[in-house]
This record gives C-alpha cells, structure tokens and sequence, in this order.
C-alpha cells in the first residue's frame, strides 16, 4: 500500500513533465481522443507501480515507457485506414537543394511547421511503422538519447537509431516537399 508520503513524491517527479507527457501523447495516438485516456492509464500504471521504481534513476524515462507502451497498445487497438499519395521526389539536382533551402528555413522557423499540419503530413506520420513513429517522437519531440530510447522500447541500440533514421528522412522529404508546395501557392497568390 502506498504512503502519503509516496504519492506526494509520485505527484513532485510528475508535475514538472506532464505536459511532455501530453504533447508526446497528443503527436503519437492515432486516433486524438485517445490521448486523454492513454496518458490516463499510463500514469494510472505508473502510480500503481511506483514502489519499482528506484529513487534518483530517471523518473521521465521510466514514465515515458510506460507511456510508450500504453500509445502502442491504444494505437494497436485503433482501426484506422492510411493512405496517402506523395509525389516522387526522384534525384534532380535542383528540387534537392530546393528540399535542402526549405528543410533549412523549417528549421530556423518552427512555428512553420503548424502551417503544414494538413492531411499529407498526418498522413506521412501515419505511414511511419509503429516503431519508427515512437522512435522519432520520443527523440526529436522529447530529446531522450538513442539508448534511452532503446531501453524504454526494449529494442537494440541500433535499431533505435535506425529507426529514428529511416522516419527522420522519409518525413524530412515530406515537410520539404509540403514547404516547397506552400511558398509556391504564396507566390502564385502574390
């Protein structure tokens, strides 16, 4: 049974992340009214299990995994039909460094991206595997480490970091590629 004093503890090492908890839980279900019951239930796990957990180990790994697993288990459940039709890129010299300009300026522009969040690059998301899509999340929108990442998915290192490869560079060529089609349409608009 716990103590007061434990849940107290439990609620200090919760606060400071909890709205990581809901960003990374918000980007990674599929279906978003899943995102309030999935943190729900992982924090719901993580109370219950908070007596395993070792004091001065990191506390937002450890409730991350508990996260992952639980979006996976909700995302496994979700019935959701993806399809999308991106445009192939191919090799021209030009539409790379294109790719390249607009990767760069998202980069140096953020708030951007929110512009983007249409269909298509839902979709993109949605196209990535499970394991990709929780890969990348978890590195680029929460900064854990490959090795962090590896342990809270309980997958090799490598492959942790192949995952966040192959999703970082599918959606790189994506949001260029939607950048490129939205500076377009300003220019005709001009």
């Amino acid at each position: 049974m716990k103590t007061k004093h434990s849940r107290s503890e439990f609620l200090e090492l919760l606060e400071p992340i909890k709205d990581q908890l809901y960003r990374y839980a918000h980007r990674a279900t599929w279906q978003v009214d899943d995102t309030a019951d999935a943190i729900q239930e992982a924090v719901m796990t993580a109370w219950k299990s908070f007596s395993r957990y070792q004091p001065g180990t990191n506390f937002r790994a450890w409730i991350f995994q508990i996260l992952v697993f639980t979006i996976y288990r909700f995302n496994k459940q979700s019935v959701r039909h993806r399809s999308v039709a991106l445009d192939d890129i191919g090799d021209d010299f030009q539409v790379t460094m294109d790719q390249e300009e607009s990767w760069s300026y998202l980069l140096d522009h953020p708030d951007k991206l929110r512009e983007l969040l249409d269909d298509r690059l839902v979709a993109a998301l949605e196209q990535l595997g499970q394991d990709e899509r929780q890969c990348i999340l978890l590195r680029l929108l929460e900064d854990f480490s490959y090795k962090e990442i590896a342990n809270m998915m309980n997958i090799p290192l490598g492959t942790a970091m192949s995952h966040v490869y192959r999703a970082r560079k599918k959606l790189r060529q994506t949001l260029a590629s939607l950048n490129m089609e939205n500076r377009r349409a300003k220019e005709k608009a001009s």
